[in-house]
């Protein structure tokens, strides 16, 4: 049987929605003696690509019917796919047929989840593949003899090994193909299933390039009724990093009601200001920490007109996020063909949040406690200011944002110098205030800490600095001790309410 096996043609059955590489894919197939049956459009492309190729229908005898609906639902190919080659009586039954046998199928199915809450209950049924998905099962099912390819990134792969294998593949990666065809059909099914019970949570999985590394893979499962590539207006591919710094972004925006903007890199806010318009809270931020800010993430709460837009287009960013952008504003960011725009606006911070670990999932309540002047108790004999207050509720806003150890220098709503991620609190204050030298402004400016000082050592630092404004959270054994430092130095002290540490 392996013998007459061997002598019959090679066949490939190719029914692909995207048909990216099928160039590729045909070139080398064709080198190793394949023969290309396909469904109509796919048929045609083979074909102006250089190819010859059967129609399904000239196979089956039988046209496409009900506008395509019913194009490969037919016992010869299903036969043809699903005949054991090691069964005397299923050889002895597929030579009546009288047709080639196909021993590789590679679909790519229609892309029904793409058109998720953006389509017409009409236009999503027609993206139901019918053919696609049986396809993928009979060729699955009979691994044995027959390679399945559902993913076109698999292409490579079946390639090279055919050539390791003379031009067949091996029992192991037939198996695992069709282990991944399996999977996808699965997965395809619940998300119908899921959209057709009207579930508002329907979940989408969307493979991103890479993780934070390019050796790591990454994808997305969206949950929410809008994913973030729906709300890109311009730009290349949204990353794994790109992600996380927006959602940080976001969250710290979303802290504001003035005119803000944030800047992130490498998932910390570099540089936050308030303004009295879009335009200044920009150039604010900016200037906070400008050699940080290149290649950042710049988040806007207001809509970008064309006199921000050319501001922006001065410089480097990996992403511009807006509620909105003025006709002219968007015409000449999108002159920048990799620079990814985003409208969002009206996202909320989810109650529950969690993170993965070595032990399991792990859940928390969102901190969305408001940060106002009632957060605040005055331990110090010397208060603030009403400006100064203002500027530590701005500070303490930014540093809930920020990696702990956090710490924040601020000046008229103005991040001035920040410094987080340190594993110790004194080293923090340390950065923060070099920062905060380079920007050569010191006189009265205020020092917002995540968590609270151990030691006086941390207000000795800041008296020494000429700052005298600080907001800190309680907890320390030594409390009274910096309360009585602030007062003999005559330094304002403010407890917060709440810690706002950020792991």
């Amino acid at each position: 049987m392996v013998i007459r096996e061997n002598m019959m043609k090679k066949y490939a059955l190719v029914s692909v929605y995207n048909k990216d590489k099928l160039g590729y894919l045909c070139k080398n197939l064709s080198r190793k003696n394949f023969k290309f049956i396909s469904t109509s459009t796919t048929s045609k492309k083979i074909k102006s690509l250089g190819f010859n190729c059967d129609d399904v229908s000239e196979i089956t005898k039988f046209k496409p019917i009900l506008d395509g609906r019913v194009k490969t639902l037919d016992q010869r190919i299903y036969g043809s796919i699903l005949y054991k080659r090691d069964n005397e009586k299923h050889f002895e039954e597929f030579k009546k047929l009288k047709i080639p046998s196909i021993s590789l199928v590679v679909v790519d199915l229609y892309p029904f989840e793409q058109l998720l809450n953006r389509s017409t209950d009409e236009n999503i049924l027609e993206m139901i593949d019918i053919g696609g998905i049986s396809l993928l099962r009979a060729s699955g099912k009979n691994y044995n003899d027959v390679t399945t390819i559902s993913d076109i990134r698999d292409y490579e792969k079946l390639i090279k090994n055919l050539d390791k294998n003379i031009g067949k593949t091996d029992l192991n990666f037939r198996k695992r193909m069709a282990s991944k065809a399996f999977k996808k059909t699965s997965e395809y099914d619940a998300l119908i299933s899921k959209w057709l019970k009207n579930d508002k949570k329907t979940i989408i999985k969307k493979k991103l390039r890479y993780g934070e590394n390019p050796n790591q893979k990454s994808f997305i499962i969206n949950d929410n009724q809008k994913s973030i590539f729906e709300f890109q207006i311009n730009g290349k591919e949204i990353s794994y990093n790109n992600i996380i710094d927006i959602d940080n972004g976001m969250k710290c925006l979303n802290e504001f009601n003035k005119p803000t903007c944030a800047i992130i890199k490498h998932n910390n806010p570099c540089g936050v200001a308030s303004s009295k318009n879009i335009e200044s809270a920009f150039t604010k931020a900016y200037q906070s920490d400008s050699k940080s800010a290149y290649g950042g993430i710049v988040l806007l709460n207001r809509k970008i007109n064309k006199k921000l837009a050319l501001i922006l287009s001065k410089n480097f960013f990996e992403v511009i996020v807006a509620p909105s952008f003025y006709k002219e504003g968007r015409e000449i960011l999108s002159k920048k063909k990799k620079l990814i725009l985003l409208e969002i606006s009206n996202i909320k911070t989810k109650k529950i949040e969690f993170k993965s670990s070595m032990f399991g999932t792990i859940y928390q309540e969102s901190d969305t406690e408001k940060l106002n002047k009632q957060i605040l108790k005055l331990m110090s004999t010397k208060s603030a200011s009403k400006k100064s207050i203002d500027d530590i509720i701005f500070g303490l806003k930014v540093v809930k944002h920020l990696k702990s150890n956090a710490i924040v220098i601020a000046k008229n709503e103005q991040t001035i110098g920040i410094g987080c991620g340190q594993t110790n609190r004194i080293d923090a204050l340390k950065y923060a205030l070099n920062k905060s030298r380079e920007n050569l402004d010191t006189d009265r400016t205020v020092c917002v800490s995540d968590g609270f000082f151990p030691f006086t050592d941390s207000l000795k630092k800041l008296n020494n600095y000429g700052c005298n404004i600080i907001a800190t959270p309680s907890g320390s054994v030594r409390d009274n001790e910096n309360i009585k430092y602030a007062d003999k130095n005559k330094m304002s002290l403010y407890f917060t309410k709440n810690r706002l540490f950020k792991h």
